[in-house]
């Protein structure tokens, strides 16, 4: 759950505009250009990237929406920043000129101004975040009309990634529309190389059209994208077969019959699936419960057997592909090795603590999972090996739209529940931070002095990358095993089959593929 949810590593709006009206200005004749037809496996929340909670929400705004940099493949290259600017001051202290023909969809012009959100790294922020500071002593600054300045609290060396997620928001018609902003297409500005045509906030089908007043507007060949919605794996499959999607996600047994062909494309999400449990309930807020569920789950058998996608078993709360050793260069979860491995008598022991720490001889709890095939067998297969290993244990299995999931989960309305935090910057602090008291993504509700004194720790030491790298190794083995506060279960790969049709597809673990990179063959 990229705040997949994607849970977003961190958002600022550093950009307005004034304008007059809002008017669709795309000058292409869509009825006469060849449509790309391609599909979402869930609705779209919001497009309003402030409130952004989820994945699909995320994936939809890639393509409207553009930040002072965007990935161009696994390249980060500059978008509504003139070009990639290195930092002055130690590191800390990036200056970026706003493109002279940057524009928003209504053609009014995209210019630095004040920022209505902040990202964590920003001087002050913990203060204006708080209320000790006011909001202009955030470490941004309109210079003039087309230059804007972020002064971070230290030197941050994945600054330039984070930069693809500085996302702008036109203010004025963001004040204009209020609540409204982002809730279907009529309440949407957008910066990128396309608009949102014919979503209404619930229908599952909707239009991406070339954005005509984009700055890069000559560069996108795919003018026009039709998305559905298609929860079902086989639907997805047999769309795809019948050409009527050019570009399909694949799951379950149909990853087989494209797994070895032309128009296979897989990509590990940056995500990190896993149980997590309610800090808030005196019920589920237990470390003897965390750690028999850490023990019993075979994270092999659910991959391997049950899954069967190509998703990675993972036990640490960072994604494979996030941070390297800076003197080895070996993975981050390589050197974090496996924190639980599966054992029935520990798995056991721990319950039967747990049943005497409460009081009582059997307790019964609700598992909140995804609406999905995948999410339902991985469910079925949890709910079994709990019941068929703890003594005493019900397990009500609860199968939902992951909108539900995300609204229950943002209202502590649930036990145990299964999802994930997707990041778009390679740094294993920003996984890390969904244990953080009082951040905002912070499922469970987590608060442990101990576990913020080491990301603490970590923000000081920017300059010394190998103590920094060692911090966070400690941090993830006490969140995920000494704590358990999060059980990790398997890291996700988004299976795509693509036409031979298309060219330019360049999947990315960060952001979804782009369409203005595409083209026709």
């Amino acid at each position: 759950m990229n705040k997949n949810i994607r849970w977003a590593a961190g958002v600022i709006i550093v950009a307005a505009i004034s304008g007059i009206l809002f008017t669709k200005n795309n000058d292409v004749d869509v009825s006469k250009v060849r449509t790309l037809q391609v599909m979402m496996k869930d609705d779209v929340m919001t497009m309003n990237p402030i409130m952004t909670t989820d994945i699909y929400s995320s994936q939809a705004q890639d393509q409207v929406y553009e930040g002072l940099y965007r990935y161009k493949g696994n390249k980060v290259v500059p978008a509504m920043a003139e070009k990639i600017v290195k930092p002055s001051q130690n590191g800390t202290v990036y200056t970026f000129k706003i493109r002279d023909n940057a524009k928003w969809s209504n053609g009014d012009k995209v210019t630095a101004q004040a920022p209505a959100d902040a990202i964590s790294i920003m001087k002050n922020y913990d203060s204006v975040h708080v209320g000790a500071m006011t909001p202009d002593k955030l470490g941004v600054k309109a210079i003039d009309s087309h230059t804007v300045q972020i002064t971070l609290t230290q030197a941050t060396p994945s600054f330039d990634k984070l930069a693809t997620a500085i996302i702008p928001v036109n203010t004025k018609n963001y004040a204009k529309w209020g609540n409204k902003y982002g809730t279907a297409s009529e309440y949407m500005v957008t910066n990128g190389a396309y608009q949102m045509n014919g979503w209404t906030g619930t229908n599952s089908s909707f239009m991406f059209t070339k954005n005509s007043n984009y700055w890069s507007a000559k560069r996108v060949q795919i003018e026009k994208v039709k998305v559905r919605v298609i929860k079902t794996p086989m639907t997805a499959a047999n769309e795809f077969k019948n050409k009527h999607l050019d570009i399909a996600q694949l799951s379950d047994e149909y990853i087989k019959t494209y797994k070895n062909t032309k128009y296979y494309h897989a990509t590990p999400q940056a995500v990190v699936r896993g149980i997590y449990f309610n800090e808030t309930s005196d019920k589920t807020n237990n470390q003897h419960l965390r750690q028999a569920f850490g023990y019993l789950i075979d994270r092999e058998a659910i991959t391997s057997n049950v899954m069967n996608d190509g998703s990675m078993p993972q036990s640490n709360a960072v994604p494979k592909g996030i941070m390297t050793n800076p003197i080895t260069g070996a993975d981050f979860t390589k050197d974090a090795g496996t924190q639980f491995k599966v054992d029935k008598k520990k798995a056991q022991s721990e319950w039967s603590a747990y049943l005497q720490s409460i009081g009582k001889n059997n307790a019964t709890f609700t598992m909140t999972f995804d609406d999905d095939s995948t999410s339902r067998k991985v469910g079925a297969y949890i709910q079994y090996a709990a019941e068929h290993t703890f003594k005493g244990i019900s397990i009500n299995t609860k199968y939902v739209p992951h909108s539900q999931v995300v609204s229950e989960v943002l209202k502590q309305d649930f036990d145990m529940v299964n999802i994930g935090l997707s990041v778009n910057v390679p740094d294993a602090v920003y996984p890390l931070a969904i244990g953080k008291t009082g951040y905002g993504l912070n499922f469970s509700k987590v608060s442990d002095k101990t576990y913020d004194g080491y990301l603490t720790m970590a923000a000081t030491q920017v300059s010394d990358t190998k103590k920094r790298y060692e911090t966070l190794q400690v941090a993830n083995e006490y969140f995920t095993k000494i704590k358990a506060y999060m059980v990790p279960i398997y890291q996700p790969v988004t299976a795509n089959v693509v036409t031979d049709k298309i060219g330019g597809f360049k999947g990315n673990s960060f952001h979804s593929p782009a369409y203005q990179d595409m083209y026709w063959k």
